[in-house]
Parts: structure tokens; C-alpha cells; sequence
């Protein structure tokens, strides 16, 4: 048992508390001590006596445990004075400032690369940049009605169509002074329509009356005509129910407005969007148009509807400023009336001098109707494609197939007899 006791350290334990015991008692004994001192008047005194010390030692009576593994791991080392210190982590989210930027300085160029900054995955920078390109789109658009129906005003103000508001006005004031004065244009755009209608029954009734057929002119005005009074019914529906809508409708849906009820700034930006459209059509599309140009050459019995595919439709419509809304027989149904308006206008055209009498004006027009683009295009040069598309025209026996070609080789740009 005893060396059991000392394996275990009970005995050793024991003995070194004796030990320590007995230091301490011959610590707390008494001594001896023997003092010499002097007086003030210089007479010697000697005192010998016994002193009794408590020191107050620090009884241990057991051994103190070892040092466990566990204490090491949850007591952290003390660190030393010089040692570097952790910044400190905010954990609450706030928006990243951004730095400062000295005015003497120029800042750096950013790289269009990625960049790994912190405060581009901040929540607050995202929802800054979120806003930011989601403000503009949000407003644009409203924006740039107003600005374009300011600019129209402005200048049909400047060609005395409408009426300027007065100079000491006020902003409600010339508001009303301009919806006023649109909403007279547009009532005398639609009596215009009413007048047209009364001139077009007076020619129909000089032809029936054995008098000279319609000229060209007046085959286009009976055709206008006819156009604006199919668009009258749903534009004197807007004007009474939202005119303050006209504005929208004149940028998204000019199709929508009689021609008499158009300003010549709204004119101009609808036929420069149409010729945009033709132009984009001509270029991007030609592989198209070869194809058809060889497949009419080589197959001279074959039928219209195997010319004008689903690959050609949409090309052959834009180059011809007709819509491409509806299936593939509805647009191809359109493109053969348009070709055959082309045809009956080209007998005209021949009739009355090939043209020549045709302001330059109306020679574009004519050449835009049968998908030339016109742009960069002198006076004489237009003049030369029309009599160039006249003299080929004439001598097909289909129409409509003879044109779809001269279409495919202007487009291709071959202008002459020998190209063709």
C-alpha cells in the first residue's frame, strides 16, 4: 500500500509538507539581538533582548496539479508589447465612403476590368448603382416626348402654322395657349380632309363625265385622300378622348395620323426614320436579294409566291416602306398590291414625259416608292435611276415579277439595261 501511496505521490506529498512545516517553525523562532545606539549628549547605550519574527509563510500542503492541455487551450498567450494589434471589425453594415481625391492631383484612368474592391459588393453600393441606371430609363422617355413637342412647336411656330403663346404669359397661361392652338390645327386638318373629299368627288365626276382621265397628281391625291379618311374615325377619337396623347402617338405610331393633320417637323423625323429603315435593309440584306436575282434569272417560269419566300418578305417590305406586321401570305398579298400601284404609276410616270416634269422633290419619292434608296443621290442622278427603272419596267410581260427583279438588281447595284 505504501508503494502505492508513493507511486501516487500521497507520501512525497506528505514529506515535503513537513519539510516545509519545520522551515517555517525555525523561521517563527526567537532570536537573539543586540543593540548599540549613542544618545544626543554622546553617552553609549547597549540593549540585549529576544525577538520574535513573524514571517507569514505561505503553507503549502499539497503539490499543484500539472499543467493540462485544456488550460493551454482556453487561457490565450499573453501577448507580447510590441506585438502588432487587430483592427477592428465594424459588423454593422453602413455605406462605404468614398475616398478622397485631392484637387492638385489627376486621378488615374479606371480600367474597364472587373475590379474586386470591397464597396462594389457593398449592399449600399449596389443599391446606389441600381438606382443609378435605373433613374435614367425610368425618365428618358417622358422626357424626350416633351422635348420633342416643345421642338415641334417650335417650329411650327416659326413657319406661322401655330400661334406663339404671349411673352408675359404664365407657364399654366402658355400651356393652354398651346393646346389651344393644337387642338385648332388638328380640327382644321380634319375639315382639310373634308375639302379633299369634296375635290376628289369633283374629278371622279369629270372622268365619268367623259372628260381627260386623272393625272398623276390627282391619282396620288384621290389615293391620300382615301388614306387619310381611313385614319380620321381613330385620330378624332384621340383628339376628343386624350389629345394631350397626340405626342406619343406622332413618335410611336405615326401610321396613326391623317397627312393633313401632320407638323413638317413630324413629317420630316417620320420620313427620316423610313429611310433610315430602307437604307439599313438595303445594305445588311443583299445576299438576299442575289438570291432572288438568280433564281429569277435562271427559273424564268417560276411563280411569284416561290420568289417571294419567308426569307424575302420582311427585306422586300422594308426596302418598300410597307409594314411587316401580319403572316406570310398578309405581307406578301401587300407587297404584289404595292407593286401593282407601281405599275399603274409607271404608266403615268411614261405618259407625261418620264418624269421630267417632276419636282426633285417628288422624283425622291418616286424612287423611294420602288425601294431605290435616294440618299447621296444629286438631282440628275435620281432623275437617271427613274428613267432607268421606267425603260426596264416596260418591257416584261408579268408586272409584278419584272419588278420584284429590277428591286433585287438595283439593290445589287446593277442600274443599266446591261446589268440587269
Amino acid at each position: 500500500m505504501l508503494a502505492s501511496l508513493r507511486r501516487n505521490g500521497l507520501v512525497d506529498s506528505r514529506t515535503v509538507t513537513r519539510h516545509h512545516r519545520a522551515a517555517a517553525a525555525a523561521r517563527h523562532s526567537s532570536r537573539n539581538i543586540s543593540i548599540s545606539i549613542r544618545t544626543l549628549n554622546g553617552s553609549p547605550c547597549k540593549y540585549s533582548g529576544t525577538l520574535s519574527l513573524a514571517l507569514h509563510p505561505r503553507f503549502v500542503s499539497t503539490t499543484p496539479p500539472p499543467t493540462t492541455g485544456s488550460l493551454s487551450k482556453d487561457t490565450p498567450p499573453t501577448a507580447s508589447g510590441t506585438a502588432a494589434r487587430k483592427h477592428k471589425v465594424e459588423l454593422r453594415p453602413g455605406p462605404v465612403k468614398p475616398p478622397k481625391v485631392s484637387s492638385e492631383t489627376t486621378p488615374a484612368p479606371v480600367s474597364p476590368a472587373p475590379s474586386t474592391s470591397v464597396s462594389e459588393h457593398t449592399p449600399a453600393a449596389a443599391h446606389t448603382s441600381a438606382e443609378g441606371s435605373a433613374h435614367p430609363h425610368a425618365t428618358t422617355p417622358v422626357a424626350h416626348v416633351i422635348e420633342v413637342a416643345q421642338e415641334d412647336y417650335q417650329e411650327a411656330s416659326k413657319h406661322g402654322i401655330l400661334a406663339p403663346p404671349p411673352p408675359n404669359a404664365s407657364w399654366a397661361g402658355r400651356l393652354f395657349h398651346q393646346a389651344k392652338e393644337l387642338f385648332k390645327f388638328y380640327w382644321n386638318g380634319v375639315k382639310l380632309i373634308n375639302t379633299h373629299r369634296k375635290r376628289v368627288r369633283a374629278i371622279n365626276a369629270r372622268v365619268k363625265a367623259g372628260g381627260p382621265p386623272p393625272s398623276r397628281w390627282e391619282t396620288r391625291f384621290i389615293a391620300e385622300y382615301r388614306r387619310d379618311a381611313l385614319k380620321l374615325i381613330p385620330f378624332a377619337l384621340i383628339i376628343i378622348i386624350a389629345e394631350e396623347a397626340i405626342p406619343l402617338v406622332v413618335i410611336y405610331t405615326p401610321f396613326l395620323l391623317p397627312s393633313t393633320c401632320l407638323l413638317p417637323s413630324q413629317k420630316e423625323r417620320i420620313d427620316a426614320k423610313r429611310r433610315e429603315k430602307q437604307l439599313v435593309f438595303a445594305e445588311t440584306m443583299k445576299p438576299v436579294f442575289e438570291s432572288v436575282h438568280s433564281r429569277a434569272l435562271s427559273e424564268p417560269d417560276a411563280s411569284l409566291d416561290s420568289l417571294l419566300d419567308r426569307s424575302t418578305l420582311v427585306p422586300y417590305s422594308s426596302v418598300l416602306s410597307l409594314s411587316t406586321f401580319g403572316p406570310p401570305s398578309t405581307r406578301r398579298n401587300r407587297i404584289k398590291k404595292h407593286l401593282q400601284t407601281i405599275a399603274a404609276d409607271d404608266a403615268l410616270l411614261s405618259r407625261e414625259d418620264a418624269g421630267s416634269r417632276l419636282s426633285a422633290r417628288e422624283v425622291r419619292e418616286a424612287l423611294e416608292e420602288r425601294g431605290i434608296v435616294a440618299e447621296g443621290l444629286s438631282t440628275e442622278a435620281m432623275r437617271a435611276r427613274l428613267r432607268w427603272w421606267l425603260a426596264q419596267s416596260s418591257a416584261g410581260n408579268d408586272p409584278i415579277r419584272t419588278r420584284i427583279l429590277l428591286i433585287a438588281s438595283n439593290t445589287l447595284g446593277k442600274h443599266d439595261a446591261a446589268q440587269a
